[in-house]
């Protein structure tokens, strides 16, 4: 199941629709412009701005990664930062790609799972990681709702129906987390599901194995949850180094409007706008939410530029924020994947030479 999840056909397949999406997107939202005027637009910026909203996005994902590194390592697993760099590219590649997000953490996990790091530690990690992130997401959304109303107050209605709808969508899943990590009775009923589902359908050749296998399973993963709570100084690590993350993607949109040589609004006028519209392409389950961003980001930032420098703006943010961190991440999980799997042979070649050694 977890091997369709990064399967290349399946890649390939997610990348075509997100390039089919991004064409639509192109073709009616800028359909107004020509390439030479977006050109030209483009072609007057400073970008000395432009490459320091880039190096936010390295920072934005190191901090991701220090988030990695500090929970495992809380919880006495001995991982390098060079390997959290590694699951942090891999899940904002698959994020990326799938819809709503949701074949990011799977991967990290599938990919944990093959450097030795099992779902217990894996799992209540990345649980832990997301369910700070959608706090400090909603957090920021409501502190820049009362700092910088007025930018929602001349907002589109369908924009501000979207934004309550993503919230809503991002507390629901912090409720879902927060009893995912730290219920006793959740975890076991999901994995008898599985079990009683798997034993329908014959997909265990030994249930009675399996069973063991999750009942021990149950127990590791408890004593880690009961760990993270008694445990606050983690959550406040995490909760500040994710404050850093999102801060620094938010800057990005400021960077972009700086690098065309506005100054009338100031960086929190920017970040609110920003802010705004990563809580409301929660709402949508679209990969990269290619389409819904650029339509968002040209109905609140077009309070910002004037119209014949909006789509200019709006590729240039979406380059920075999106589209080559996309391809950084691919180049990461590339060169990660060859790591893990020649690790694989490597060990497999061992296993197999050790009977023999003995003989």
């Amino acid at each position: 199941m977890r091997d369709k999840i990064v399967s290349k056909k399946n890649q390939i397949r997610s990348i075509l629709f997100m390039t089919c999406l991004m064409a639509v997107t192109i073709s009616v939202l800028l359909k107004e412009y020509s390439i030479g005027e977006l050109m030209k637009a483009a072609g007057s910026v400073h970008f000395l701005y432009l490459i320091t909203g880039i190096a936010f996005m390295f920072y934005s994902a190191a901090c991701q990664a220090m988030n990695f590194y500090m929970i495992m390592h809380r919880l006495s697993q001995d991982v390098s930062y060079k390997n959290c760099i590694d699951y942090t590219y891999i899940g904002n590649y698959f994020s990326a790609i799938t819809p709503g997000a949701c074949g990011g953490q799977p991967a990290q996990m599938y990919y944990m799972n093959k450097d030795k790091i099992y779902v217990d530690i894996s799992a209540i990690t990345i649980f832990l990681m997301v369910f700070v992130s959608q706090i400090v997401v909603v957090l920021m959304g409501g502190v820049f709702t009362v700092l910088r109303f007025n930018i929602l107050a001349k907002s589109a209605h369908w924009f501000i129906w979207l934004l309550i709808a993503g919230a809503c969508v991002m507390l629901l899943l912090t409720v879902a987390l927060s009893v995912l990590m730290f219920s006793r009775v959740i975890i076991p009923f999901l994995l008898d599901l599985v079990l009683k589902f798997g034993k329908k359908f014959h997909l265990f050749k030994k249930p009675g194995e399996i069973k063991e296998k999750f009942d021990l399973l149950i127990i590791s993963y408890r004593e880690k949850s009961r760990l993270i709570i008694k445990n606050p100084d983690l959550f406040i690590r995490v909760f500040v180094v994710t404050v850093f993350q999102w801060f620094a993607y938010c800057l990005v949109s400021f960077l972009v409007y700086l690098s065309f040589g506005y100054r009338k609004n100031d960086f929190l006028d920017l970040m609110a706008g920003q802010s705004f519209i990563n809580i409301a392409v929660a709402a949508v389950p679209l990969p990269g939410s290619v389409g819904i961003a650029e339509k968002a980001y040209l109905n609140v930032f077009g309070q910002f530029y004037p119209s014949e420098q909006l789509p200019s703006a709006m590729i240039l943010s979406r380059i920075i924020n999106f589209y080559f961190p996309l391809l950084i991440s691919y180049v990461v999980y590339a060169f990660a994947h060859h790591r893990i799997m020649k690790e694989q042979r490597r060990f497999s070649q061992i296993s197999h030479e050790s009977p023999q050694s003995k003989e």
